[in-house]
């Protein structure tokens, strides 16, 4: 008897584990509805801040990466092999470009993560230097050319990311705020 219940729960917790995985759905990049496993390129659409103690401006920003996997249970990833923000108003680099994961959601839309981003801020006019890094740090929202009906948009929504090194001055995270334009490809979905 002790075995018949013993193989009753195997078997309520494997029919749990199909119906779960059956449900689960993967986050394919597409364009024009086919799966796209290219570059991924994107400008910004005006300014771009990094909100801290001092706020960075960068009127002209881009990135660009390829898509390195889709179709897992819930992300797309791209590793982003450059991340430039020019035209600043504080000395900045990007010490490190990170990747971006998109969790699709609905109708070619996904949320979006960075992880591994590192931006190093100087302030020479009050000799700090600030350190920021993303880890899976949610940073926006990228809407699909089927909601824009044009190029798709990746939104960033103010998301803390935190201060890694540098200064205790430069507070403990900030914000950045923005919008990029997807280039390449011009047609770019979520599924």
């Amino acid at each position: 008897m002790k075995y018949a219940n013993i193989l009753g729960l195997l078997a309520v917790a494997a029919l749990s584990l199909m119906v779960f995985a059956a449900t689960a759905s993967a986050t394919i990049v597409t364009s024009n509805g086919s799966s796209y496993t290219g570059i991924i390129e994107a400008e910004s659409e005006g300014a771009t801040t990094l909100d801290g103690i001092v706020d960075l401006t960068c009127n002209k920003s881009t990135l660009k990466g390829s898509v390195e996997s889709h179709g897992s249970l819930v992300t797309a990833e791209v590793h982003l092999s450059s991340l430039t923000l020019t035209e600043c108003n504080v000395h900045m680099a990007v010490e490190v470009e990170g990747a971006l994961v998109a969790h699709a959601t609905s109708n070619g839309n996904a949320t979006a993560t960075s992880n591994g981003a590192v931006i190093l801020l100087t302030i020479t006019s009050l000799g700090l230097t600030c350190e920021y890094t993303t880890s899976n740090t949610d940073i926006g929202t990228l809407t699909g050319s089927e909601t824009t009906n044009g190029n798709a948009t990746l939104d960033l929504e103010g998301s803390a990311i935190p201060r890694t090194g540098g200064s205790i001055f430069c507070g403990s995270s900030a914000e950045w705020t923005g919008s990029f334009k997807i280039t390449t490809p011009s047609n770019l979905n979520l599924d």
